[in-house]
């Protein structure tokens, strides 16, 4: 059944068409997933093992692809209020204001291809002691026809034709056309790592096992579902930078150890045990709030005009007051930059406005947020009652050190009356909402029998 509504393009000229089908995109069924490794005793002792491995998996496309042509015209009514010169409207006007920008339908690439990814590694393996191993290794991938959402209805600049200006509806008079979210697979990613891992099997009641890693991915857009991020459609390659989820240096360790005591039931039966992680913060991508009117979504970044600045400092004053200001709030007008309040000689960055509305020169994700750390930590006593039953007292201790985990900075450059608003480079929240892992000590008891 034709329960999915598409947009084709023209042959010629501005208006396109809002169609029926059963299957937006071309379906792939020749999907070949091939995987070959190998592993290699060096000496024949079993101690030095070299080990690579090579795969090609597809992706299967997700539900949400197609989801959202269950609303297009005349299923559904898709508008969007993109606020332009203001940023708020009231609720009576809503629809009418929204209305007026034309429809915004979500669409299917009908070429849309199956993402592929090309995994890859090679590793050593050393038998360090009876007990004791460390692995060192490379370990890559390559992701192809990755998902990405482009604006297929971009302005071509300020004061702009839209390339499709309507689109006819099956029973329903042609309608005005807005931006379009079109889903096409033209994303790609690199991902390449050292990876270091050491394994302690039980050793005198000791057994840990710790993991480092120094990474880098690149991509596009690190797409899971959100709207149009790309600050220019026509050029996605633009968007390049590092991953949403990059994190250059990661370490983590768990361990458990007995603890020694005999003699009798007391003493005996301890057990500690923690898990340690931390790592470098994620990339902070920068827009500039409410600037829209070159391709009709607001997603242009700054121009970078001074150096970047971390500052990394409690507020005193101010209203961000007790709040942490994570890179300098340095943002003058590009269109005024020798302002005699915030000039632009100054000012690290500056709203792409200078010599009329344009694509900021500073790249994706160039800022690096506050990093992670978190220790927790338990003490469990087992405890033999009998031959049938036993008792297990645990005490569980989560961010044991309290240590303040915080999230990412205010990522919005704006000016109100000439100046940046407060809340640029602003650190205002946790990174994990309390109760959740990682956000504040929590304590736990727990008393189990055993029978």
């Amino acid at each position: 059944m034709n329960r999915f509504v598409n947009f084709v393009p023209p042959a010629s000229g501005t208006t396109g068409a809002l169609v029926f089908t059963s299957s937006p995109y071309q379906q792939n069924d020749k999907n070949f997933q091939p995987r070959v490794g190998f592993a290699f005793d060096v000496f024949g002792s079993g101690k030095t093992i070299v080990r690579s491995g090579y795969a090609l998996l597809t992706d299967e496309p997700i539900t949400n692809l197609v989801l959202g042509l269950t609303a297009n015209p005349p299923l559904g009514n898709p508008i969007a209020f993109t606020g332009g010169s203001t940023s708020t409207t009231t609720y009576p006007n809503l629809i009418p204001a929204a209305g007026a920008g034309g429809l915004t339908p979500t669409v299917v690439d009908p070429n849309f291809k199956n993402s592929y990814i090309q995994s890859y590694n090679f590793n050593i393996q050393q038998q360090m002691a009876s007990k004791w191993s460390l692995m060192v290794g490379y370990f890559g991938s390559k992701g192809t026809h990755l998902r990405t959402r482009v604006n297929l209805n971009q302005l071509p600049g300020v004061g702009g034709l839209r390339p499709f200006q309507s689109a006819t509806i099956p029973g329903q008079p042609t309608r005005a056309l807005g931006n379009i979210s079109d889903n096409v697979s033209i994303g790609n990613s690199r991902y390449n790592a050292l990876w270091v891992t050491s394994n302690l099997n039980s050793w005198h009641g000791l057994q840990f096992n710790a993991n480092y890693t120094f990474s880098k991915s690149l991509d596009y857009t690190s797409q899971n579902g959100q709207g149009i991020v790309l600050q220019d459609s026509l050029n996605p390659a633009g968007d390049r930078g590092l991953s949403d989820f990059n994190a250059r240096h990661r370490y983590s360790m768990n361990f458990l150890y007995g603890l020694p005591f005999k003699r009798n039931r007391l003493l005996e039966g301890w057990q500690a045990g923690s898990i340690i992680q931390w790592q470098t913060g994620n990339p902070v991508n920068l827009f500039s709030s409410g600037l829209n009117a070159l391709t009709g979504l607001a997603t242009l970044r700054p121009d970078q005009v001074g150096p970047i600045r971390i500052v990394n400092q409690v507020i005193t004053s101010g209203p961000q007051t007790g709040n942490i200001q994570w890179f300098a709030n340095s943002l003058c007008d590009g269109a005024n930059p020798n302002s005699l309040t915030n000039p632009c000689s100054s000012a690290t960055f500056a709203l792409p406005t200078g010599g009329g509305l344009h694509f900021g020169n500073f790249g994706r994700n160039v800022i690096i947020g506050p990093g992670f750390s978190n220790v927790d930590f338990s003490l469990i006593k087992r405890t033999k009652i009998t031959e049938r039953f036993s008792n297990e007292l645990r005490i569980e201790a989560f961010d044991v050190f309290n240590h303040a985990n915080f999230g990412q900075p205010g990522r919005g450059a704006q000016l109100v009356g000439g100046l940046p608003v407060s809340t640029f480079g602003v650190i205002s929240s946790t990174r994990f909402l309390p109760g959740d892992s990682g956000s504040a000590r929590q304590l736990q008891f727990a008393v189990k029998l055993i029978f």
